[in-house]
């Protein structure tokens, strides 16, 4: 056998013991391997070494900003010449990174073309027969639903409410969509969820708190989804002053602790929640506790090397540090020089 024949023969073994150890969830031993098929293939177009580009993204992506943002820059050129059904497994991993990396406007990207690649993976499937099964990891109805509820979420960040609620409206009802068999059924059902307390966060959002006491008992039905409503909340309280302290209250013990192993997009949404509480308790006076609360979110953006939050942080810190007793002076330095660990 030639060289380049043992040279193929080898990065062969190495992709198909990279993907049994993914598929193990055995990350970071997968990783090495799938580094060394990327750097001997000398074809960057081969679908082999793209699919590798994939997985390696998929493996780096974890807890830290710094190295989600390096991971997402460097598969970035690659993704589009994925198969269909992988790129929308990629596409919607994408949106999610940039959601944690605050970078809206590739969040609002990446959220149009999930929508459009899923609704043309959706026409083909209905109009061509004998297609291939898709290897997607969801269901398609789950793309389709998230290009929707992404489309939905950017609109609110724009403050514009009543576009966000056609998207809303949208989503919160896929029971049309074909070929829901039991899997799809469950994650129909999902966007419902979501859907009503969206349309909840979008009425809070424009100041009115009257559907507070609907909201707390949708967060009590749903105590999954507990951080991403109170954090939806709490941002509309600081906005129009109403009080949320019921809802603080009833479900603030049923938050992550700020040292507990969450996913990226767990972390942001605990960052953003404490960041938010802060900024409620010093409005009503409460610097001792606001700071407190900012010292929670400073060390999660220090565990997460966000630096964009850990400046916002920092700044607020300044504007109330005088208030600080010497515990929470204590705490602010060390924070900021970096002696607890990460």
């Amino acid at each position: 056998m030639t060289n380049v024949g043992l040279e193929k023969e080898m990065k062969d073994q190495f992709f198909s013991v990279a993907e049994r150890l993914f598929k193990e969830e055995k990350k970071a031993e997968a990783t090495p391997l799938y580094r060394y098929v990327i750097e001997h293939e000398t074809d960057s177009h081969d679908p082999t070494c793209i699919l590798c580009q994939y997985r390696l993204f998929q493996c780096l992506v974890g807890v830290s900003s710094e190295d989600n943002r390096e991971a997402l820059e460097h598969f970035e050129p690659f993704y589009t010449r994925l198969p269909e059904d992988f790129r929308l497994d990629a596409i919607l991993l994408m949106a999610n990174v940039c959601y944690s990396l605050a970078d809206w406007k590739k969040v609002d990207l990446y959220g149009d073309e999930l929508h459009t690649l899923a609704q043309n993976v959706f026409n083909k499937l209905n109009n061509e027969k004998n297609v291939k099964k898709l290897q997607t990891e969801r269901h398609l109805v789950v793309y389709y639903g998230h290009g929707l509820r992404i489309k939905g979420y950017i609109l609110t960040m724009q403050g514009r409410y009543e576009d966000a609620k056609k998207y809303v409206a949208e989503y919160s009802d896929l029971s049309w969509f074909p070929g829901l068999d039991e899997v799809g059924k469950k994650e129909v059902e999902k966007f419902r969820t979501w859907g009503k307390g969206n349309m909840l966060i979008l009425e809070l959002s424009t100041g009115n708190s009257s559907v507070l006491p609907e909201f707390i008992e949708y967060l009590d039905e749903n105590p999954n989804i507990i951080l991403q409503g109170m954090l939806g909340a709490i941002k509309a309280a600081n906005k129009f002053y109403f009080s949320v302290d019921e809802m603080l209250e009833k479900f603030s013990e049923k938050l992550p602790p700020i040292n507990a192993d969450v996913t990226y997009i767990d972390g942001t949404q605990l960052f953003q929640f404490w960041y938010e509480k802060a900024l409620y308790s010093f409005k009503r006076n409460k610097i001792i506790v606001g700071i407190d609360e900012l010292l929670y979110a400073l060390y999660l953006a220090h565990k997460m090397k966000y630096y964009a939050g850990f400046e916002k942080c920092t700044s607020l810190y300044r504007e109330h540090g005088d208030y600080a007793t010497e515990q929470q002076k204590w705490n602010y330095k060390h924070i900021v020089e970096g002696v607890f660990d990460s």
